[in-house]
């Protein structure tokens, strides 16, 4: 059986040269002014920095349209798709096509499969390599998609962002809590379940990273590494980090940058840490 796989922006994957049959259809990064910019591999780093500086950039799901036709053009060539997309708890990218891939009258029923995957940036990106080594093992779509599900149904990383500004621009945290936490030097401690909550407060940024590992080591079991993705920062501020996590005897997996849709929310050095299994289910 020939499977394809789908991703959105939301993975930070571009470059689909390494994935075999995989395919992006892009989120939609909003302007402004109303117009709106795909978040795809013609959408530059340098692009997106100048103008994430200027404006309060906002996101879209993907053109429903758009998702459709890959699904109408890779059915012509393969007999299933798996589509991971960015978790239900943060866009109604899942439940859009989840909906479309259910509906037996055109077709897709049975060939086109929406995992509820919790997944966003490098989670995305571990479980399209976990969906591969699946695929290759010779596994059903169906079985994979299950395997994903139940692997990711109760994960919980940790996002710490440095500053508060862009979460103040984007009016998730008020300029008064704002002022108070940098006064008082309170770093927040964010929670990712599938969605993003406030976890915990420390007083210093370092204490922050420190108290989320801790977390993780108190309630991981087994082998494990720690994947890290971060948004814009300084090469110092990453190794820094990166420092901090050998200390605390753990072994770093992926570190990769944080996509573009997710920086329009956290903003610059943002941190998100994830305990990961490699290929175990």
């Amino acid at each position: 059986m020939k499977t394809a796989i789908i991703i959105d922006s939301a993975c930070g994957v571009k470059d689909l040269s390494k994935y075999k049959d995989t395919f992006l259809v892009p989120l939609l990064i909003l302007r402004e002014d109303g117009t709106s910019l795909k978040d795809d591999e013609n959408f530059t780093e340098e692009q997106f920095n100048n103008l994430n500086g200027k404006e309060l950039l906002r996101t879209s799901q993907s053109i429903t349209g758009e998702m459709l036709n890959k699904w109408d053009e890779l059915l012509k060539d393969y007999d299933q798709v798996i589509c991971l997309l960015i978790s239900k708890g943060l866009s109604g990218q899942f439940n859009t096509f989840k909906m479309f891939a259910n509906n037996e009258e055109n077709g897709y029923k049975g060939k086109v499969h929406i995992i509820d995957n919790n997944g966003v940036s490098i989670l995305i990106k571990r479980q399209l390599e976990e969906v591969r080594y699946l695929l290759d093992k010779g596994l059903e779509p169906i079985e994979v998609c299950q395997k994903i599900e139940n692997k990711y149904e109760n994960i919980k990383g940790y996002i710490i962002p440095k500053s508060l500004e862009q979460l103040v621009r984007g009016g998730r945290v008020t300029k008064a809590a704002a002022s108070l936490a940098k006064i008082l030097k309170i770093t927040p401690i964010l929670s990712y379940t599938g969605i993003i909550d406030k976890e915990d407060k420390t007083r210093t940024f370092k204490k922050a990273i420190e108290n989320s590992l801790d977390k993780i080591i108190k309630n991981e079991t087994d082998d494990y590494v720690i994947d890290i993705a971060y948004s814009d920062c300084s090469i110092e501020l990453l190794e820094e980090i990166k420092k901090i996590v050998i200390q605390k005897n753990l072994k770093i997996g992926l570190v990769e940058k944080l996509p573009f849709v997710i920086i329009c929310h956290t903003g610059a050095e943002t941190f998100a840490f994830f305990a990961t299994k490699v290929n175990k289910f």
